[in-house]
Protein backbone atom coordinates (compact mmCIF):
# COMPACT_ATOMS: atom_id res chain seq x y z
CA UNK A 1 0.00 0.00 0.00
CA UNK A 2 1.45 3.24 -0.89
CA UNK A 3 1.87 6.14 1.14
CA UNK A 4 -1.14 7.72 -0.31
CA UNK A 5 -3.56 5.26 0.24
CA UNK A 6 -2.18 4.56 4.20
CA UNK A 7 -2.81 7.89 4.88
CA UNK A 8 -6.10 7.59 3.79
CA UNK A 9 -6.66 4.03 5.41
CA UNK A 10 -6.00 5.61 8.62
CA UNK A 11 -8.46 8.26 8.49
CA UNK A 12 -10.85 6.26 6.56
CA UNK A 13 -11.01 2.97 8.42
CA UNK A 14 -8.82 3.35 11.90
CA UNK A 15 -10.60 6.58 12.74
CA UNK A 16 -14.31 6.32 11.07
CA UNK A 17 -14.46 2.51 11.56
CA UNK A 18 -12.76 1.52 14.81
CA UNK A 19 -15.11 3.57 17.41
CA UNK A 20 -17.58 2.24 15.76
CA UNK A 21 -17.24 -1.43 16.66
CA UNK A 22 -16.39 -0.36 20.37
CA UNK A 23 -19.68 0.92 20.29
CA UNK A 24 -21.45 -1.65 18.52
CA UNK A 25 -24.04 0.44 17.26
CA UNK A 26 -23.76 -0.52 13.65
CA UNK A 27 -22.63 -3.53 11.65
CA UNK A 28 -21.61 -1.76 8.39
CA UNK A 29 -19.08 -3.57 6.48
CA UNK A 30 -16.42 -2.04 4.30
CA UNK A 31 -16.08 -4.72 2.18
CA UNK A 32 -18.10 -4.60 -0.83
CA UNK A 33 -18.08 -6.07 -4.13
CA UNK A 34 -18.43 -3.20 -6.94
CA UNK A 35 -19.65 -4.04 -9.44
CA UNK A 36 -18.53 -2.45 -13.30
CA UNK A 37 -20.44 -0.61 -16.59
CA UNK A 38 -19.61 0.12 -19.29
CA UNK A 39 -21.47 3.06 -20.61
CA UNK A 40 -19.14 3.54 -23.69
CA UNK A 41 -15.38 3.86 -24.96
CA UNK A 42 -14.50 7.08 -23.15
CA UNK A 43 -11.55 7.19 -20.67
CA UNK A 44 -10.66 3.24 -20.90
CA UNK A 45 -7.84 3.63 -18.94
CA UNK A 46 -9.66 5.16 -15.37
CA UNK A 47 -12.33 3.53 -13.38
CA UNK A 48 -15.40 6.29 -12.14
CA UNK A 49 -17.14 5.32 -9.35
CA UNK A 50 -20.45 7.48 -8.94
CA UNK A 51 -21.09 8.75 -5.59
CA UNK A 52 -25.13 8.28 -4.90
CA UNK A 53 -27.69 8.12 -1.92
CA UNK A 54 -31.29 7.25 -2.01
CA UNK A 55 -33.35 9.79 -2.45
CA UNK A 56 -33.98 12.26 -0.75
CA UNK A 57 -30.93 11.82 1.25
CA UNK A 58 -31.18 13.48 5.01
CA UNK A 59 -29.46 16.67 6.08
CA UNK A 60 -27.16 19.02 4.07
CA UNK A 61 -23.93 17.78 6.51
CA UNK A 62 -24.76 14.47 6.96
CA UNK A 63 -25.18 14.29 3.05
CA UNK A 64 -21.78 15.61 2.73
CA UNK A 65 -19.92 13.31 5.68
CA UNK A 66 -21.74 10.55 3.18
CA UNK A 67 -20.18 11.60 0.13
CA UNK A 68 -16.68 12.85 1.95
CA UNK A 69 -17.01 9.09 3.15
CA UNK A 70 -17.93 7.42 -0.57
CA UNK A 71 -14.71 9.54 -1.65
CA UNK A 72 -12.21 8.12 0.99
CA UNK A 73 -13.61 4.93 -0.25
CA UNK A 74 -13.25 5.31 -4.11
CA UNK A 75 -9.86 6.94 -3.52
CA UNK A 76 -8.63 3.84 -1.45
CA UNK A 77 -9.81 1.88 -4.62
CA UNK A 78 -8.03 3.97 -7.08
CA UNK A 79 -11.38 4.84 -8.35
CA UNK A 80 -12.01 8.34 -9.31
CA UNK A 81 -15.18 9.35 -7.39
CA UNK A 82 -18.23 11.86 -8.96
CA UNK A 83 -21.64 12.97 -6.89
CA UNK A 84 -24.31 12.65 -8.30
CA UNK A 85 -27.29 14.39 -6.70
CA UNK A 86 -28.97 15.24 -10.44
CA UNK A 87 -30.08 11.39 -11.17
CA UNK A 88 -30.88 11.06 -6.87
CA UNK A 89 -32.08 14.00 -5.92
CA UNK A 90 -31.77 15.13 -2.28
CA UNK A 91 -33.90 17.64 -0.13
CA UNK A 92 -32.25 20.44 -1.40
CA UNK A 93 -32.82 19.50 -5.10
CA UNK A 94 -34.87 22.58 -7.04
CA UNK A 95 -35.90 22.98 -10.30
CA UNK A 96 -34.38 26.27 -11.78
CA UNK A 97 -32.64 27.54 -14.66
CA UNK A 98 -30.35 29.25 -12.12
CA UNK A 99 -28.66 26.69 -10.82
CA UNK A 100 -26.64 23.36 -11.82
CA UNK A 101 -29.18 20.18 -12.19
CA UNK A 102 -26.51 18.65 -9.87
CA UNK A 103 -27.43 19.81 -6.52
CA UNK A 104 -23.81 18.58 -5.00
CA UNK A 105 -22.48 21.41 -7.74
CA UNK A 106 -24.79 23.75 -6.00
CA UNK A 107 -22.24 24.68 -3.38
CA UNK A 108 -18.79 22.39 -4.28
CA UNK A 109 -16.65 21.38 -6.89
CA UNK A 110 -16.05 17.99 -8.39
CA UNK A 111 -13.79 15.70 -6.01
CA UNK A 112 -11.62 15.41 -9.05
CA UNK A 113 -12.92 17.87 -11.79
CA UNK A 114 -14.89 15.33 -13.79
CA UNK A 115 -19.00 15.78 -14.20
CA UNK A 116 -21.88 13.21 -15.09
CA UNK A 117 -21.38 14.97 -18.40
CA UNK A 118 -17.70 14.61 -18.71
CA UNK A 119 -18.49 10.72 -17.99
CA UNK A 120 -21.83 9.96 -19.95
CA UNK A 121 -19.47 7.37 -22.19
CA UNK A 122 -17.25 6.27 -19.96
CA UNK A 123 -16.13 2.45 -20.35
CA UNK A 124 -15.72 1.82 -16.69
CA UNK A 125 -18.33 3.05 -13.97
CA UNK A 126 -18.97 1.96 -10.76
CA UNK A 127 -22.73 2.74 -9.27
CA UNK A 128 -21.93 3.72 -4.99
CA UNK A 129 -24.12 1.24 -2.93
CA UNK A 130 -27.37 3.56 -1.96
CA UNK A 131 -27.84 2.51 1.46
CA UNK A 132 -24.26 1.56 2.55
CA UNK A 133 -21.99 3.97 3.92
CA UNK A 134 -18.99 2.58 2.89
CA UNK A 135 -17.02 4.23 6.26
CA UNK A 136 -19.30 4.70 9.04
CA UNK A 137 -20.78 8.18 8.78
CA UNK A 138 -18.68 10.77 10.76
CA UNK A 139 -21.73 12.01 13.03
CA UNK A 140 -22.17 9.26 15.61
CA UNK A 141 -18.25 9.00 16.08
CA UNK A 142 -17.22 9.12 19.64
CA UNK A 143 -14.20 11.42 20.70
CA UNK A 144 -11.58 10.60 19.17
CA UNK A 145 -12.35 11.97 16.19
CA UNK A 146 -12.49 15.74 17.22
CA UNK A 147 -9.29 15.20 18.80
CA UNK A 148 -6.61 17.81 17.18
CA UNK A 149 -4.36 15.05 15.05
CA UNK A 150 -7.95 13.82 13.54
CA UNK A 151 -9.21 17.50 12.73
CA UNK A 152 -6.25 17.76 10.49
CA UNK A 153 -6.68 15.24 8.70
CA UNK A 154 -10.21 16.11 7.87
CA UNK A 155 -9.27 19.45 6.98
CA UNK A 156 -6.54 18.20 4.30
CA UNK A 157 -9.32 16.06 2.92
CA UNK A 158 -11.78 18.41 2.77
CA UNK A 159 -9.94 20.74 1.45
CA UNK A 160 -8.71 18.62 -1.48
CA UNK A 161 -11.47 16.78 -2.28
CA UNK A 162 -14.98 18.89 -1.43
CA UNK A 163 -14.17 22.31 -2.39
CA UNK A 164 -16.46 25.49 -2.12
CA UNK A 165 -17.29 26.57 -5.77
CA UNK A 166 -16.18 30.14 -7.37
CA UNK A 167 -19.96 31.34 -7.22
CA UNK A 168 -20.55 30.21 -3.71
CA UNK A 169 -16.98 31.79 -2.45
CA UNK A 170 -18.38 34.99 -4.12
CA UNK A 171 -21.45 35.17 -2.01
CA UNK A 172 -19.53 33.99 1.02
CA UNK A 173 -17.77 37.11 0.87
CA UNK A 174 -20.79 39.31 0.57
CA UNK A 175 -22.75 37.93 3.33
CA UNK A 176 -19.78 37.94 5.78
CA UNK A 177 -19.32 41.72 5.14
CA UNK A 178 -22.33 42.45 6.02
CA UNK A 179 -22.84 40.54 9.01
CA UNK A 180 -18.68 40.68 10.63
CA UNK A 181 -17.76 44.13 9.07
CA UNK A 182 -16.04 45.80 11.95
CA UNK A 183 -16.32 42.64 14.71
CA UNK A 184 -13.89 40.49 15.51
CA UNK A 185 -13.28 38.21 19.09
CA UNK A 186 -16.60 36.48 18.26
CA UNK A 187 -17.20 33.43 20.08
CA UNK A 188 -18.97 30.76 18.07
CA UNK A 189 -21.94 28.90 19.59
CA UNK A 190 -23.84 26.49 17.37
CA UNK A 191 -27.09 25.39 18.76
CA UNK A 192 -28.80 22.59 17.62
CA UNK A 193 -32.29 21.31 19.46
CA UNK A 194 -35.26 19.55 17.37
CA UNK A 195 -34.93 16.37 15.71
CA UNK A 196 -31.31 15.88 17.77
CA UNK A 197 -32.68 15.73 21.08
CA UNK A 198 -33.93 12.73 20.52
CA UNK A 199 -32.50 11.15 17.34
CA UNK A 200 -31.79 7.39 18.11
CA UNK A 201 -28.21 6.85 18.20
CA UNK A 202 -27.36 10.52 17.88
CA UNK A 203 -24.77 11.86 20.12
CA UNK A 204 -26.68 14.38 22.95
CA UNK A 205 -27.26 18.09 22.54
CA UNK A 206 -26.92 20.58 25.09
CA UNK A 207 -30.57 22.07 25.94
CA UNK A 208 -31.07 25.78 25.52
CA UNK A 209 -30.24 26.15 29.13
CA UNK A 210 -26.81 24.29 29.52
CA UNK A 211 -25.85 26.58 26.34
CA UNK A 212 -26.55 29.69 27.97
CA UNK A 213 -25.19 28.87 31.12
CA UNK A 214 -21.50 27.88 29.86
CA UNK A 215 -22.04 30.42 27.06
CA UNK A 216 -21.98 33.57 29.93
CA UNK A 217 -19.22 31.51 31.67
CA UNK A 218 -16.95 31.61 28.73
CA UNK A 219 -17.77 35.05 27.18
CA UNK A 220 -16.78 36.80 30.73
CA UNK A 221 -13.45 34.50 31.47
CA UNK A 222 -12.43 34.72 27.93
CA UNK A 223 -13.22 38.21 26.94
CA UNK A 224 -14.91 38.14 24.05
CA UNK A 225 -16.54 40.70 22.12
CA UNK A 226 -19.28 38.78 20.44
CA UNK A 227 -20.91 35.88 19.97
CA UNK A 228 -22.27 34.29 16.71
CA UNK A 229 -25.21 32.13 16.99
CA UNK A 230 -25.73 29.54 14.58
CA UNK A 231 -28.78 27.54 15.67
CA UNK A 232 -32.73 26.28 13.16
CA UNK A 233 -34.24 27.45 16.32
CA UNK A 234 -35.89 30.93 16.67
CA UNK A 235 -36.07 30.16 20.07
CA UNK A 236 -32.38 30.36 20.93
CA UNK A 237 -32.12 33.31 19.04
CA UNK A 238 -34.90 35.04 20.83
CA UNK A 239 -33.14 33.70 24.52
CA UNK A 240 -29.76 34.53 23.64
CA UNK A 241 -31.01 38.01 23.07
CA UNK A 242 -32.93 38.40 26.50
CA UNK A 243 -29.73 37.12 27.89
CA UNK A 244 -27.01 38.96 26.38
CA UNK A 245 -27.04 42.60 25.02
CA UNK A 246 -28.62 42.68 21.25
CA UNK A 247 -26.18 44.15 19.66
CA UNK A 248 -23.24 41.52 21.10
CA UNK A 249 -25.51 38.88 19.62
CA UNK A 250 -25.34 38.56 15.98
CA UNK A 251 -26.86 35.74 13.70
CA UNK A 252 -27.66 35.44 9.72
CA UNK A 253 -30.62 35.74 7.98
CA UNK A 254 -31.46 32.21 7.72
CA UNK A 255 -34.75 30.90 8.13
CA UNK A 256 -35.37 29.22 11.66
CA UNK A 257 -38.08 26.97 12.93
CA UNK A 258 -40.70 28.41 15.53
CA UNK A 259 -43.04 24.91 15.68
CA UNK A 260 -41.23 22.15 15.48
CA UNK A 261 -43.26 19.21 13.44
CA UNK A 262 -41.36 15.92 14.92
CA UNK A 263 -42.95 13.77 12.87
CA UNK A 264 -41.31 14.88 9.56
CA UNK A 265 -37.94 15.27 10.53
CA UNK A 266 -36.01 18.49 11.31
CA UNK A 267 -34.40 18.60 7.09
CA UNK A 268 -38.23 17.90 5.70
CA UNK A 269 -39.60 20.21 8.12
CA UNK A 270 -37.49 23.14 7.17
CA UNK A 271 -37.88 22.55 3.22
CA UNK A 272 -41.57 22.30 3.27
CA UNK A 273 -41.25 26.08 4.84
CA UNK A 274 -38.54 27.41 3.02
CA UNK A 275 -39.30 29.58 -0.24
CA UNK A 276 -35.93 27.67 -1.72
CA UNK A 277 -34.56 24.38 -0.66
CA UNK A 278 -31.29 25.97 -2.32
CA UNK A 279 -31.16 28.99 -0.28
CA UNK A 280 -31.88 26.94 3.13
CA UNK A 281 -28.84 24.51 1.80
CA UNK A 282 -26.73 27.86 1.62
CA UNK A 283 -27.61 29.76 4.45
CA UNK A 284 -26.57 26.74 6.80
CA UNK A 285 -23.93 26.08 5.04
CA UNK A 286 -22.15 29.41 5.00
CA UNK A 287 -23.27 29.87 9.12
CA UNK A 288 -21.52 27.14 9.61
CA UNK A 289 -18.87 29.02 7.28
CA UNK A 290 -18.60 31.46 9.25
CA UNK A 291 -18.79 29.79 12.30
CA UNK A 292 -15.32 28.30 11.54
CA UNK A 293 -13.39 31.43 11.52
CA UNK A 294 -14.87 32.50 14.90
CA UNK A 295 -12.24 32.92 17.23
CA UNK A 296 -14.01 30.17 19.63
CA UNK A 297 -16.80 27.64 19.63
CA UNK A 298 -19.13 26.15 22.21
CA UNK A 299 -20.95 23.40 20.60
CA UNK A 300 -22.45 20.17 20.67
CA UNK A 301 -20.72 17.01 19.03
CA UNK A 302 -23.23 17.05 16.11
CA UNK A 303 -22.17 17.11 12.51
CA UNK A 304 -22.66 20.71 11.83
CA UNK A 305 -19.42 21.07 14.63
CA UNK A 306 -16.99 18.64 12.97
CA UNK A 307 -17.54 20.53 9.41
CA UNK A 308 -16.58 23.52 11.38
CA UNK A 309 -13.83 21.94 13.55
CA UNK A 310 -12.52 20.50 10.22
CA UNK A 311 -12.80 23.81 8.48
CA UNK A 312 -11.45 25.83 11.37
CA UNK A 313 -7.97 23.15 11.34
CA UNK A 314 -7.37 23.73 15.10
CA UNK A 315 -7.11 27.63 14.51
CA UNK A 316 -9.75 28.41 17.68
CA UNK A 317 -7.99 30.10 20.66
CA UNK A 318 -10.93 28.43 23.35
CA UNK A 319 -13.14 25.01 21.98
CA UNK A 320 -15.58 23.54 24.50
CA UNK A 321 -17.56 20.61 23.25
CA UNK A 322 -20.51 18.93 25.60
CA UNK A 323 -20.41 15.85 26.36
CA UNK A 324 -23.74 14.00 27.06
CA UNK A 325 -23.34 10.86 26.21
CA UNK A 326 -25.60 9.46 23.26
CA UNK A 327 -29.53 8.88 22.55
CA UNK A 328 -30.88 5.23 23.09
Amino acid sequence: MNIKKSFLWKIGIKICWEPYQKLRIFQAKYCIKDSIENFGDDFPDKTFYIIRRRPPGTGLLSNFHWVLNHIIYAILKGYIPVVDMQNYKTFYNEESVNLPKNAWEYYFEQPCGYSLEDIKKAKNVILGDLDKDVVVPAIQLPDPYFGKANISKYYKLVSKYCKINSKTKEQLEKKKKLLFENKSNILGVLHRGTDYKTAKYHLTPASLEQMIEKVMQVFQQEKFDYIFLCTEEQKAVDTFREVFAKEKVIVSDSERIKDYNDKDGITADIISKSFSAYKNGFDYLTDLIFLSQCDGIIASKVNGTLFALGLNNNKYRFSYLFDLGINS
